[in-house]
């Protein structure tokens, strides 16, 4: 989900990062994707983690909280904010306008997720509210969309859920431990933990954009000191195969599989998200790119 078109009539929101004192208005295109506005407006107010894009130019994008824009026509999960020149070709499903009197605020705000990314290692947070509407002051929890339905699922995706909501628009326990060499294990190699910082984003992106429950990457994200993870897969695992898989009635049974998924999918993909913003990638100047477009 991109913010590109303008529309002649639209809703508003609004978009701060707290840590930048940064606020942009945003207009809503009503006639194109109008069915991606509709589930995102029923997402507001949220909070989230603000994430710079690495590999495709002046692109800012962030988990929305909201399961059903996975599987809407659009397949998105992320809201995305393009503030200069693109690298990657990026399918995107338009949905608004930046105002033209705060694009040199979304440029500031851009400039500074990337130096935070890239250099000072700041998180950054992002709130997003109907423009409408004042200004959310108070925690925003995130929101549980699935429960399942038997006592053991429901237990267990609370869990998820309650792991997720911590760190949410932040940084997990598990990866601050990762990813400042304090892993039980020593993770690492001739007492460097740089390789795993490298391995453990490896292993959680796959995890977290198919939603698969494997034990090898799991183990080995465990074993690099994000445990968290490892125990939920083994226990999702043992949950599925123990009850999910030999309940009889396979309408609960399905809603218990997607309620594992779904909390599984959110929390494995908040991960993926922290380990971007926790990487040093200040080592990138030492790989400039070869190629002048400009020649």
């Amino acid at each position: 989900m991109a913010l590109l078109i303008k529309s002649s009539s639209p809703r508003r929101v609004k978009v701060k990062w707290p840590q930048l004192d940064i606020t942009i208005s945003v207009e809503m295109n009503e006639g194109q994707n109008s069915h991606v506005v509709d589930l995102f407006f029923e997402s507001l107010p949220y909070r989230s983690l603000q994430n710079h894009a690495l590999v495709s130019g002046d692109h800012l994008y962030h988990l929305v909280p909201c399961e059903k824009l996975i599987y809407t026509h659009a397949d998105y999960k992320h809201l995305e904010i393009k503030y200069g020149p693109l690298t990657e070709y990026l399918p995107a499903a338009p949905c608004g306008r930046v105002l033209p009197e705060d694009m040199d605020s979304l440029r500031a705000a851009g400039n500074g997720v990337w130096k935070a990314c890239h250099q000072t290692k700041q998180i950054i947070g992002v709130i997003i509210w109907d423009a409408r509407q004042v200004e959310p002051t108070e925690h925003l929890p995130l929101r549980q969309e699935r429960f399942g339905v038997t006592d053991e699922v429901k237990a267990l995706v609370r869990k998820i859920h309650d792991e997720t909501e911590k760190s949410w628009s932040g940084i997990s326990d598990d990866l601050r431990i990762a990813h400042n060499g304090m892993a039980p294990s020593c993770a690492g190699s001739k007492g460097s933990y740089f390789a795993t910082m490298v391995f453990i984003n490896g292993e959680i992106r796959p995890l977290g954009y198919n939603v698969v429950f494997a034990s090898v990457p799991s183990e080995f994200v465990g074993y690099t000191g994000a445990s968290f993870l490892c125990m939920t897969n083994r226990e999702i695992a043992d949950l599925i195969k123990q009850s999910v898989q030999t309940n009889p009635d396979h309408v609960v049974a399905c809603e218990d599989f997607l309620a594992l998924i779904s909390a599984f999918g959110k929390y494995v993909n908040l991960l993926n998200a922290q380990n971007l913003c926790l990487f040093p990638w200040r080592h990138s100047t030492e790989c400039p790119i070869a190629l002048n477009k400009t020649d």
